[in-house]
C-alpha cells in the first residue's frame, strides 16, 4: 500500500505540469499575434506618413485662352511619389474645381494639365489651390490678362 500512495503525488503534478504548460502556451500565442498585428500597423502606418512628408508638387504654369473661361493649370510632381491631385481656383468668393470623381493622377516626375471651366473677367484675380489626397496643398495667384 506504501506504493500506491507515492504515485498519486506524481499524477498530480503531471497534470499540474500539463495544465502550466497549456495555459502558458495559449497566452504566449496571444501575445505573440498581438504583437505581429501591432508591428504590422505601425511599418503601414510608417510607410503612409513617408510618402506624405516625401510627396512634392507645384502649380508650374497657369493660362487661359482669349474668352477667359477655361484656365489651364499645369502641375510638376517633382517628388518621389506618384499623387492624386484635386485643383481649384477662387475668383471673388466663387470656387471652381475640376472634377473630384476624376482627380489628376500624376507620376513621380511627371506633369498634368488641369482645365477648369470658370467665369471671369480681365484683371480679376483667381487664387489656385492644388489639394492632394494626402491632405498637402501647393498655392498659386494669377491674375487674368
Amino acid at each position: 500500500m506504501g506504493s500506491r500512495r507515492g504515485i498519486s503525488p506524481v499524477i498530480a503534478t503531471i497534470i499540474l505540469s500539463a495544465v502550466v504548460l497549456t495555459i502558458g502556451s495559449a497566452v504566449w500565442s496571444y501575445a505573440q499575434g498581438a504583437s505581429t498585428v501591432i508591428a504590422t500597423g505601425y511599418v503601414n502606418d510608417t510607410l503612409t506618413i513617408m510618402k506624405e512628408v516625401t510627396e512634392r508638387f507645384t502649380v508650374e504654369h497657369v493660362s487661359n485662352d482669349t474668352s477667359g473661361t477655361p484656365l489651364y493649370v499645369w502641375v510638376y510632381n517633382y517628388g518621389d511619389v506618384d499623387i492624386t491631385v484635386d485643383v481649384y481656383a477662387t475668383i471673388s468668393g466663387t470656387t471652381y474645381s475640376t472634377n473630384t470623381n476624376n482627380p489628376l493622377e500624376i507620376e513621380a516626375g511627371g506633369f498634368a494639365k488641369a482645365t477648369i471651366t470658370i467665369s471671369a473677367v480681365s484683371g480679376d484675380e483667381v487664387a489656385i489651390k492644388v489639394h492632394s489626397r494626402r491632405q498637402n496643398n501647393a498655392y498659386y495667384t494669377y491674375y487674368m490678362p
